[in-house]
C-alpha cells in the first residue's frame, strides 16, 4: 500500500488532524475531527478520498467537534476508547447539541493492507490513544507527546501517574519513529528522548 498522510490544521484551537490516503484505490481514514469540517471536506475533495472510518486520540472537544458536521456529508464511524467514550459528556458543551455516536476501539484497525495499533496512553484523558502505524514508521498521538512538551494532566479525569505509564510505552518505540501530534510541529521518538526522561522525573516528583 502506498499512503499518504496529510496534515489538517482544524479552527482556532489549531488542533490537527490527519488524513491517511490509499494511493491506489484513493481509501482514507481520519485521525481526529476538528472543527471547521470543512477543512477535512475540503482535503477530501482535493485528494479524491474516500473516508472510511474516523479513529480519536482522545474526546477533548477540540479534537471531535468536526464529528457532526461530517456526518451532515458522509455516512461514517468514528471509534475512540471505550475509557473516553464513557466521559465523553464531560468533555462536549451542552450548547453543541447532542455529543457524536462513538463506537469502542476492539484491538487492530485494518484499512486496505494497512495496520493500525491503538495504543492505550492515557493521563491526558482516561482513554487517550497513540496510533502506531509500522508501516510508515510513524505514531500519531493526540495531546499525549508533543514536540518538547507532553499533555496536560491537570484537567478533568487527568492523571500525571498514568501519563508516566504512557510515556514509558511511547519511550519503547524504536527512535526514528515520527511523531505526529495532535497540536505542533512533527518530531520522532529519539528527538524526544531527553525530554521524555526529564518529564518522567518530573512526574514522579
Amino acid at each position: 500500500m502506498n499512503a499518504k498522510v496529510v496534515r489538517i490544521c482544524c479552527g482556532p484551537y489549531e488542533s490537527l488532524a490527519y488524513l491517511i490516503v490509499d494511493e491506489e484505490n484513493g481509501n482514507s481514514i481520519l485521525i481526529d475531527a476538528g472543527l471547521p469540517a470543512v477543512e477535512i471536506l475540503n482535503v477530501l475533495g482535493r485528494e479524491g478520498a474516500s473516508l472510511e472510518l474516523v479513529l480519536l486520540t482522545h474526546t477533548h472537544f477540540d479534537h471531535i467537534a468536526g464529528l457532526p458536521e461530517l456526518a451532515d456529508h458522509l455516512d461514517v464511524r468514528a471509534f475512540a476508547h471505550e475509557e473516553d467514550i464513557s466521559v465523553l459528556t464531560d468533555f462536549w458543551p451542552l450548547n453543541m447539541g447532542p455529543p457524536p455516536d462513538l463506537e469502542p476501539l476492539e484491538g487492530n484497525v485494518k484499512v486496505g493492507s494497512l495496520s493500525i495499533e491503538p495504543l492505550h496512553t492515557p493521563g491526558h484523558t482516561p482513554g487517550s490513544v497513540c496510533y502506531h502505524i509500522r508501516r510508515l514508521g510513524a505514531v500519531f498521538t493526540g495531546d499525549t507527546l508533543f514536540k518538547g512538551n507532553i499533555g496536560r494532566t491537570d484537567f478533568k479525569h487527568g492523571d500525571p501517574m498514568r501519563m508516566r505509564g504512557s510515556l514509558l510505552k511511547l519511550m519503547e518505540l524504536p527512535p526514528s519513529t515520527a511523531v505526529l501530534p495532535g497540536h505542533g510541529e512533527p518530531t520522532t521518538i529519539g528527538a524526544e528522548r531527553v525530554n521524555l526522561e526529564e518529564y518522567l522525573r518530573w512526574l514522579e516528583t
